[in-house]
């Protein structure tokens, strides 16, 4: 399954709670370190040369009179190797990694997606890593074949159009005998039903905990597919994308080609609808509020359930406001391409209220 945004949200929480990020700059350090880039396996990789400039760059944009002190030297040299340990003792796995530095307490986050290194000096910028979780996305394609069933896992991230496979094995195994081996149509009906409860409770126990960041194609006999899905848990049926005529014997990375322009659709028109959705209850009966001033007034009264904002968000304008957010306890869902400039046009900003004080 997806990185599990939980424990990530509750680890920053933490550290922001207990740090006075308002008064007091963080450091946020995104780091690119993508092993499968050759660059990136040298004696020196590249991530510790971009790394590098990026802490220069961020310094050469501090009051020169202040950074000349030696006290002030001797911090950022200091957090700088603190960095450098970190990256080199914890030994990240994902192809980035998210740190968050007071300059004495450091927190960092394995991210599955590549991102430039980049720092940013200030507020604590999580807007980036939010975006990541968010648009990355897990779709199963779910094949089935007779008396045969298999899973291919699709990561996909609309923003870089990137896409990684993952296998499964809890379904890529038969079930019985070969529905033709039977002696008769009776029993190939039992078998059939057999088969399809089994898979049904399979696909309702593995998605039942992930309902929140999976989505389903299914494919291979089209008929098996539909009797799967009308078997489903309703939560776990209100996964299922599509039913496509995706051929069983198809290599994992054939199924990722098809599932990828299905998915991108789906998501471009998910985005619209949760816009659509927001101005139609900001309108009807006030469960949900556009700009900004109408998110901080709702947000101040603990009313704010989820909130939604454009990406790319073009300003530093919400940072702050985004952090709070995720302090309260709230959601975050970013929306993408039309859906993003349909928000735009009613100040780039909106939220779905608990309920509405009209």
């Amino acid at each position: 399954m997806t990185t599990d945004i939980i424990p990530i949200l509750e680890s920053f929480r933490e550290f922001v709670s207990t740090h006075d990020y308002k008064n007091n700059p963080i450091l946020s350090i995104y780091v690119n370190i993508d092993s499968t880039n050759p660059d990136n396996r040298r004696e020196q990789p590249a991530w510790q040369i971009e790394l590098k400039n990026e802490l220069k760059r961020i310094e050469s944009q501090l009051d020169p009179q202040e950074i000349k002190r030696w006290d002030n030297q001797k911090i950022w040299s200091d957090t700088e190797q603190k960095i450098f340990n970190y990256l080199q003792t914890q030994k990240p796995t994902g192809k980035s990694v998210v740190l968050f530095t007071d300059f004495n307490d450091i927190i960092g986050v394995d991210l599955p997606i590549s991102f430039k290194t980049s720092i940013y000096y200030g507020l604590p910028q999580i807007k980036h890593l939010l975006f990541a979780l968010d648009q990355y996305k897990e779709y199963s394609g779910i094949l089935l074949s007779g008396s045969e069933a298999r899973i291919v896992e699709v990561f996909l991230t609309r923003s870089s159009n990137e896409i990684k496979i993952e296998t499964e094995h809890e379904l890529s195994r038969r079930f019985g005998r070969k529905s033709q081996t039977l002696a008769n149509d009776r029993r190939d009906q039992e078998f059939e039903l057999r088969f399809i409860r089994e898979i049904a409770t399979e696909i309702n126990e593995y998605f039942i905990d992930h309902l929140e960041d999976s989505r389903i194609i299914f494919g291979g006999n089209l008929q098996q597919a539909a009797k799967v899905n009308n078997a489903l848990n309703r939560a776990v049926k209100n996964l299922v994308v599509a039913i496509e005529p995706i051929d069983f014997k198809l290599t994992d990375s054939e199924v990722a080609e098809i599932i990828r322009p299905i998915a991108y659709a789906y998501e471009q028109d998910h985005d619209v609808t949760v816009v659509e959705n927001l101005l139609y209850h900001f309108n009807k009966n006030g469960t949900a509020v556009i700009e900004k001033q109408g998110v901080e007034k709702a947000l101040s009264e603990a009313r704010v359930k989820t909130l939604v904002l454009p990406y790319p968000v073009d300003t530093e304008e919400f940072d702050a406001l985004i952090v709070d957010v995720i302090l309260s306890g709230a959601k975050i869902e970013f929306v993408y391409g039309e859906g993003a400039e349909k928000l735009k046009q009613y100040g780039g900003i909106g939220a779905v209220l608990y309920y509405s004080t009209r």
